[in-house]
């Protein structure tokens, strides 16, 4: 994640704090990781007892949020689980017609290099983004150059 071109867009305390630097614990059970990974089975327990989980994060950061689509999957959900917990279950939840690609709904849509079903993982290589029927390149998008084309 430190290497990826599009982790530049963030400022310096925003990078920090994503990869952990900023938070400097020691030991196993005190790492980013650890913590992200034990919240995660508080979620699964949550789940198993009937809950709707909706991913988010309160960081202006979308590796936050793909950091922990990828501890939901640590801590056993399926890889469709936790794309449901961040698309088609906050919707529900906030009574949108959106969260899915179908007719009639609301969609921005990303397309990725390779299938986060098969590897969560997967669902950060980003390559294209439909957003509000504009056609969008992961270059214009990190550059902050923004020229798109309208899609039918």
């Amino acid at each position: 994640m430190k290497t990826d071109p599009r982790f530049g867009i963030y400022s310096d305390w925003l990078r920090l704090n994503a990869t952990g630097q900023s938070h400097e614990r020691s030991g196993a059970a005190g790492s980013l990781s650890a913590v992200r990974i034990e919240s995660a089975k508080l979620v699964m327990d949550a789940m198993h007892a009937g809950a709707n989980i909706v991913a988010g994060t309160d960081t202006p950061n979308a590796f936050a949020l793909h950091g922990e689509l990828e501890a939901y999957v640590m801590a056993g959900m399926t890889p469709y689980e936790a794309l449901r917990a961040a698309t088609v279950t906050p919707a529900e939840e906030l009574n949108l017609d959106a969260g899915s690609i179908e007719a009639g709904k609301l969609a921005d849509v990303v397309i990725v290099d390779e299938n986060p079903l098969d590897n969560i993982a997967n669902a950060h290589k980003v390559k294209l983004v439909i957003a509000n029927g504009r056609l969008y390149t992961l270059a214009d998008l990190i550059s902050g150059n923004i020229q798109s084309s309208v899609v039918h």
